[in-house]
């Protein structure tokens, strides 16, 4: 079925970067991948236009002909209420996705954060659009707990049947996989209920990029700024980590040092100083002197200013949840390796028996 819709069963789940690593696998093997999303679920301005986040995304990644709000026609979806009905949104979102099934090989559809929800504020529910555009399904659990996951997955696929053509098992906690990989996925493979993958709750996933927090606080790069992919684990305002030439900016207080993921921290280990550098911010707005940027330089590491003092920024950083952008190659990536254990993500394509328009 050329037609598949992204479900999943609550929020933060992984929807985007599961389907970009599916997209790109998709794109890999020759087929034109389209994308689009009925409801937005995650408003944001572009060029003036409300829009979704997701539609800016995929738009960008998978290179799509198509205006933003075709992507996403619906970004405000409780403006509806009481002014479009219900059915009347689905047949033109269904006639939306035939036309695009008339330039791409597949249409990928991204449902609302909680296919259970009967939101008010989504007039259409997922279920509702799964039916009315006879779509294939592959839904993806936020794993919070055992019973709670398996009355959703179980839920899911009475109400859904065949169309659920992959279950994925996201953010299981490091030391629940095995319980998991024993109770919740071999338990449900044995009820005949496609489970394709169990994906930890790993936190190189979360982490935030250079390019992500010069966007968030309005930055800019006075040095290597090619390195706006790297990914940032922590931050300190200590300076315990800087070395060598970096030991000059223990000169200047504006400073907040941005820290690259810790293989220690992220087992719950004690790290040692000094910590892997993933850049320095600046603060205030205020530059620094010459000999601080040359050394920076030296050592190749990003220098970024900002206009916020520290309190600002750590108020900014905390009210922004990490989002994806085009710069997150390495995060996709990383989430593809774990869908190719055991073959998985081969094995999800081959059951959706998609092939390329001749």
């Amino acid at each position: 079925m050329p037609l598949i819709y992204i479900a999943s069963t609550g929020n933060h789940a992984g929807q985007s970067l599961i389907t970009w690593a599916l997209a790109r696998r998709l794109t890999e093997k020759g087929l034109r991948v389209g994308f689009c999303k009925p409801f937005g679920t995650r408003p944001v301005q572009e060029s003036g236009l409300l829009t979704d986040q997701d539609a800016i995304l995929f738009k960008q990644i998978l290179h799509l002909p198509e205006p933003l709000l075709q992507i996403c026609p619906f970004p405000q979806p409780e403006q509806l209420q009481g002014r479009m009905d219900p059915d009347k949104i689905l047949a033109d979102f269904k006639s939306l996705a035939l036309t695009f099934l008339l330039k791409y090989d597949v249409l990928l559809v991204m449902g609302s954060r909680h296919i259970f929800f009967d939101d008010a504020t989504y007039p259409v529910p997922d279920a509702a659009f799964i039916s009315g555009l006879n779509s294939d399904v592959i839904l993806i659990d936020r794993f919070q707990k055992t019973a709670h996951s398996v009355y959703s997955i179980l839920s899911v696929t009475s109400l859904l049947k065949e169309k659920i053509k992959s279950v994925i098992l996201n953010r299981v906690p490091f030391n629940a996989l095995e319980d998991v990989q024993a109770k919740v996925f071999s338990g449900l493979k044995a009820k005949g209920i496609p489970v394709s993958a169990l994906i930890p709750d790993d936190p190189y996933l979360s982490y935030r990029t250079l390019g992500e927090i010069k966007e968030i606080l309005s930055g800019e790069f006075l040095t290597n700024e090619q390195n706006l992919g790297q990914t940032v684990g922590g931050l300190t305002v200590g300076t315990g980590d800087l070395k060598d030439e970096l030991r000059l900016f223990n000169r200047t207080y504006n400073k907040i040092i941005l820290l690259k993921p810790s293989k220690s921290e992220k087992e719950g280990r004690e790290s040692h100083k000094p910590r892997p550098i993933a850049g320095i911010l600046l603060t205030n707005g205020r530059r620094p002197a010459a000999p601080l940027l040359k050394a920076a330089e030296t050592a190749g590491l990003p220098v970024l200013l900002v206009p916020a003092d520290a309190f600002r920024v750590l108020e900014q950083l905390q009210a922004h949840s990490p989002r994806l952008s085009p710069n997150d190659e390495a995060k996709v990536r990383y989430m593809t390796g774990f869908l190719d254990r055991d073959n998985a993500l081969e094995e999800l394509i081959k059951s959706l028996n998609l092939s390329p328009a001749a």
